[in-house]
């Protein structure tokens, strides 16, 4: 189970352990597997809210722990998932479980599940918990400056005032679950990007995960931050790559997070420090 910030890095995390051949994902993000929201309603959106009687359960704006939930509900979200799996046996890229070879239905089904639950669906690891006790948490955290300047630019937040309060939250979960579970751990988007191999040698042993099947990562291009501001990517945009541990270097830029900083005036700067102060240097990023 990922939990991630929405522009913090969640596609290179999810990516890094859908490199590995025995994990694999339902192949969309939680939250749009059972979307019910303004930018959309699927089905299973309505039947999860409906079973679960919280018309947020999967909100990802909602920022407060989610109420247990019936054993009916349970089975329905494993059922959906455990299909939503399925498709990566007719997925253009994710069906290859290695660079030349394709999965079989039975590796599939075997596979260990890996889901992104992105902002405030980091407030659901006690439901699935409940639903899966063997689960193994990862918690995304990337710098809020640079962050902040990913959502100011989407229109994603209104303020700074806002984004400390949206972010304080969900990094306060993050840590409160990371100290109370033996296995819910904490990670920097940073450190994906300056030694993305040897973390994600780290990532697989504490999922259980043996890494030796593993020698290239297959990740996704998207664009990002250019030298002058300029948001773009040197590859094919959303097309997978598999990348040997040389190869990722220039795939990924360390200076991501300075440049889109750079971008942000001085009293925004000032405000986010101000108002994110201890959490940042709890984090790291002070």
């Amino acid at each position: 189970m990922l939990n991630c910030f929405s522009r913090g890095g969640s596609n290179i995390l999810w990516n890094i352990f859908l490199s590995h051949p025995d994990a694999c994902s339902p192949i969309y993000e939680i939250l749009e597997i059972f979307r019910l929201d303004r930018k959309g309603v699927t089905i299973a959106g309505i039947q999860a809210a409906w079973l679960t009687r919280q018309l947020r359960f999967f909100n990802q704006w909602f920022l407060a722990q989610r109420r247990p939930i019936s054993s009916q509900a349970q089975q329905f979200i494993d059922a959906m998932l455990f299909l939503k799996k399925l498709l990566t046996l007719d997925d253009a890229e994710m069906r290859f479980r290695e660079k030349n070879s394709v999965y079989t239905r039975k590796q599939v089904e075997q596979a260990r599940l890996v889901t992104k639950n992105n902002n405030g669906l980091a407030f659901l690891t006690d439901i699935w918990l409940v639903m899966y006790p063997d689960a193994v948490f990862f918690a995304l955290t990337r710098d809020p400056l640079a962050l902040y300047e990913s959502h100011k630019r989407r229109k994603i937040t209104r303020s700074p005032a806002d984004f400390a309060a949206f972010y304080t939250s969900i990094v306060r979960k993050m840590q409160t679950d990371a100290a109370r579970l033996p296995n819910y751990h904490l990670l920097k988007f940073e450190s994906l990007l300056s030694e993305p191999a040897a973390v994600a040698q780290d990532l697989y042993a504490l999922a259980g995960l043996d890494s030796s099947p593993v020698t290239k990562l297959r990740l996704k291009a998207k664009s990002y931050m250019q030298a002058g501001g300029k948001y773009d990517t040197q590859r094919e945009q959303g097309v997978h790559y598999w990348l040997s541990s040389d190869e990722i270097k220039n795939f990924l830029s360390p200076d991501v997070n300075r440049r889109q900083i750079e971008q942000l005036v001085e009293a925004e700067i000032e405000e986010l420090t101000e108002r994110l102060g201890p959490v940042r240097q709890e984090l790291g990023y002070g």
